[in-house]
């Protein structure tokens, strides 16, 4: 049995998550999610046959067991069970919610755009708000995507590493949603929202390694430095990619977008770092 979400792979995972979305929707208990998970990840099928008193009392003795197993799954924040997410890979590499595959991004979020994680940083921000489900089918769409023609002439080819989905399409994201997407089950939709917001949790905190030597990137994010307080709201990663297109070195706002996430991580830890270095300088001067 895995230990965790991260380890569930698959079927796995889109069930596991299928049974947080009806927990946090209160459709069912905490103790049903880890009756129902031990069912669901060993893949126990009710035997349909009439048991006797004392086997109907072992069965239920050893679920019970077996079903404590699942609380590693979770840890308590303000009285509730809060499922963990501490993984950076995709457990659902590809999904059919008719009769065509959709395929999701890489392990790390390493074949996405800096627009696809705009829009869905965007959305999983306003989730967090409005918890309107909307935003959950559309972040879907905005990572899944149909295969590009001859996939698999494509990935045959010798040194063939470009990505297999279609290129992203901001206008028609909405459309895919309503369309293919409404048909996925919950667990799916859910799914994909923990493992972005898995994503953004390791982002914060994550050390990568560059040229032999250790990238810390959580100084993107950290918010501690001085007393400066907004007038009013900022953009926050939008206002970001104005930035980058003001500052030209990837090109126009377009072309900010439609750069590869990581590339443009490694940019701004660059222009973070030249910051903190100048800062530094400086209070060395003036002492």
């Amino acid at each position: 049995m895995p230990e965790h979400l991260g380890e569930c792979e698959g079927q796995q995972y889109v069930e596991m998550c299928g049974l947080l979305y009806r927990y946090m929707e209160g459709e069912i208990t905490f103790a049903d999610v880890k009756v129902h998970a031990v069912y669901k990840l060993l893949n126990l099928k009710p035997s349909g046959r009439t048991l006797m008193p004392a086997e109907e009392e072992d069965k239920w003795s050893n679920i019970y067991k077996m079903s404590e197993l699942i609380e590693s799954f979770f840890e308590e924040r303000n009285g509730r069970k809060i499922m963990r997410v501490d993984y950076f890979h995709n457990p659902v590499p590809r999904f059919r919610p008719l009769w065509k595959y959709y395929y999701g991004p890489a392990d790390a979020m390493a074949n996405i755009t800096f627009g696809e994680y705009l829009d869905c940083l965007r959305l999983f921000m306003e989730h967090g708000c409005s918890r309107n489900e909307k935003h959950l089918y559309l972040m879907a769409a905005i990572l899944y995507r149909k295969a590009k023609p001859l996939p698999w002439l494509q990935k045959m080819l010798p040194g063939y590493k470009g990505d297999i989905r279609r290129k992203y399409n901001e206008h028609t994201a909405e459309e895919q949603a309503r369309s293919a997407f409404k048909y996925c089950p919950k667990g799916f939709i859910y799914g994909v929202y923990l493992m972005f917001a898995s994503f953004q949790k390791f982002i914060t905190t994550a050390v990568v390694p560059w040229g032999g030597r250790n990238l810390d990137l959580s100084i993107l994010f950290d918010e501690s430095e001085g007393e400066f307080k907004e007038a009013v709201p900022g953009l926050g990663m939008d206002g970001v990619a104005y930035a980058l297109a003001e500052n030209g070195q990837l090109g126009n706002f377009d072309k900010v977008r439609n750069t590869n996430l990581w590339e443009v991580f490694m940019l701004l830890y660059h222009l973070k770092k030249n910051e903190l270095d100048r800062k530094l300088n400086e209070k060395h001067q003036k002492s």
